[in-house]
C-alpha cells in the first residue's frame, strides 16, 4: 500500500530562522508521501532566500510568496490551493515536529472515518526545560466566550503515547484535515485575518457532521514567538500589536455571533465582551499603551455593529 500523501502548509511572516527549523523537522517526517509548502506572507526579511538555500534542492519543498501581507487565514488558503496531498496539515512556523507526527495523524483519520480534524499534542518547551502540554482539548465557554481547555498545563509524560483520541472543537497551532473536508467547509474565513480563524474552521468541521480530536501518538514541540520589544503582560493576552488587538476583539465577537446559541450570544455581546474592553484597556493603559486600548475598543465595536461575514475562501495570486 502506498504511503498517504500529506501536504504540510506553513504560513510564515518575518521569521526566517524559526521557519527554517520548522521545515527541517517536517522534512524528517517518516511514513508519508510528503510535500512541505511554506507560504511567505510577504515578509520584509530574507525568509525566501534562507529557505531556498537550505531546502531548494529537496523536491518535496516549495516556497511561495504572497504579493502582499494577507495574514494567516489567507496564507493557509493559498497553500491549500496548490497542495497535492490527500491530507492537508496546517502547521504554525514556531513548531518542531516529531518525525512520526504526520503518519500518526493520518492513521487516526483513516481509522476513524467520522473524524474530520486531527491534531498533534502541542508541547510547550519552557525556558527551564519543563515540557507542558498546551491542551488536551480546546473549547469555549458559551457564557463568556473565553477559551476553555481540557487538562491545560499537564506534563507531557502524563499523556499516553498510544493512539488515544481526546475530543476537541478546534486546534490552535497545528492540525490535519482530509482535503475533501477542507473543501466541504470552504477553507478558512479570510475575513477573520488573524485570531479565531482556526476556531471558526474547527467549528464548521463539527457543523458538517464530523468530529475533531487530539491524537496522543502525534507530537510537536511548540516554542512560541515573541515580537521584538513586546510587553509580556500584553503578549500573554495576545494583544501586543494594534492590528492584532483589533482582530482579536472583533473576531471574538464575530465567532460568538456565528456559532453560539442566542442566549450565549446575548451574554457575550451585552455583558462579557464589554467587560473585556474594560479589562484589556486597563491592562494596556497600565503599560502605557493607549494605542492597544483603543484598538481593542475599535475591534469590539466592529464585531458588534458590522454585518457578519459569510465564510469564504477566495483565490489568491502567488509568486514563486
Amino acid at each position: 500500500m502506498d504511503p498517504p500523501a500529506v501536504s504540510v502548509i506553513i504560513p510564515t511572516y518575518n521569521r526566517a530562522e524559526m521557519v527554517r527549523r520548522c521545515v527541517e523537522s517536517v522534512l524528517a517526517s517518516r511514513g508519508v508521501d510528503l510535500e512541505c509548502i511554506v507560504v511567505d506572507d510577504h515578509s520584509p526579511d530574507d525568509t525566501g532566500a534562507v529557505l531556498r538555500a537550505a531546502f531548494g534542492a529537496d523536491p518535496r519543498f516549495r516556497c511561495v510568496r504572497l504579493p502582499r501581507n494577507s495574514f494567516q487565514a489567507a496564507a493557509r488558503n493559498a497553500g491549500a490551493k496548490i497542495a497535492r496531498g490527500e491530507f492537508l496539515f496546517f502547521l504554525d512556523d514556531d513548531n518542531v515536529l516529531d518525525p512520526g507526527a504526520c503518519a500518526a495523524l493520518v492513521s487516526a483519520l483513516r481509522a476513524n472515518p467520522e473524524l474530520g480534524l486531527a491534531a498533534p499534542v502541542s508541547v510547550h518547551v519552557l525556558s527551564d526545560g519543563r515540557r507542558e502540554v498546551w491542551t488536551l482539548g480546546s473549547d469555549f465557554d458559551r457564557l463568556t466566550s473565553r477559551p476553555r481547555d481540557r487538562a491545560p498545563r499537564s506534563r507531557e509524560a502524563d499523556v499516553p503515547s498510544s493512539e488515544a483520541l481526546f475530543p476537541t472543537t478546534y486546534s490552535p497551532n497545528a492540525f490535519c484535515v482530509p482535503r475533501v473536508v477542507f473543501r466541504a467547509v470552504g477553507g478558512f474565513d479570510e475575513a477573520f485575518a488573524a485570531f479565531f480563524e482556526e476556531s471558526d474552521f474547527g467549528w464548521r468541521v463539527l457543523a458538517a457532521g464530523k468530529r475533531a480530536a487530539i491524537v496522543s501518538a502525534a507530537r510537536t514541540d511548540h516554542h512560541g514567538f515573541l515580537e521584538p520589544e513586546c510587553v509580556p503582560a500584553l503578549r500573554a493576552l495576545g494583544v501586543e500589536k494594534p492590528f492584532r488587538t483589533y482582530c482579536f476583539a472583533r473576531n471574538r465577537v464575530w465567532f460568538a455571533r456565528r456559532h453560539f446559541p442566542l442566549p450565549s450570544r446575548l451574554s457575550v455581546l451585552f455583558v462579557f465582551a464589554p467587560l473585556s474592553v474594560v479589562w484589556y484597556g486597563a491592562v494596556a493603559l497600565r503599560h502605557r499603551r493607549p494605542d492597544i486600548a483603543f484598538a481593542y475598543l475599535r475591534g469590539f465595536l466592529r464585531g458588534v455593529f458590522s454585518r457578519l461575514p459569510a465564510p469564504s475562501a477566495p483565490e489568491r495570486a502567488m509568486h514563486p
